[in-house]
Order: C-alpha cells, then structure tokens, then sequence
C-alpha cells in the first residue's frame, strides 16, 4: 500500500522542487522552467521504515506543485 504524499513533503526553491522523503526532484535548466533533470532519488526502492511512495503519484504532484510555484514567481523564470 502506498503512503500518502502530503503538499509539506515537498520543497520548493528556484532551484528546483524535491520530495524530502525519497529524495525525488527536478531541477530547472537556468533560464527554462519547463526543462530540467529529473532525480528519481529513491522511488521505486523499497524503504526500510515502510514508506512506500507510488511513483507516478509523486512525480505528478511534483509536477503540479512545480508549475503553480513557477507561475507564483515568474521573476525567478525569466
């Protein structure tokens, strides 16, 4: 069963948006918000305190989360 994936899991800078608990994140190529590097940190690995995170879910909050902070802050992204 996976764990639940909360808004507060997730940091997110200029620098890119992680996922604190798998270490999980993408960070932005300088000057083009939508391109990027993806780390899949430890999604998909099976964690030794039980949490397991659906990766598809992750990613796609991530996403989410991501473009709402771009959108909130075009004067990092332009």
């Amino acid at each position: 069963m996976s764990t639940l994936i909360r808004r507060d899991q997730f940091e997110i800078t200029p620098e890119g948006i992680t996922h604190k608990p798998t270490d999980a994140g993408f960070m932005p190529y300088p000057g083009d918000s939508k391109s990027g590097t993806m780390r899949l940190g430890q999604l998909g690995n099976s964690s030794p305190n039980r949490h397991d995170y659906n990766s598809e879910e992750v990613q796609r909050i991530m996403h989410e989360l991501w473009a709402e902070y771009v959108s909130a802050n075009p004067q990092y992204f332009r």
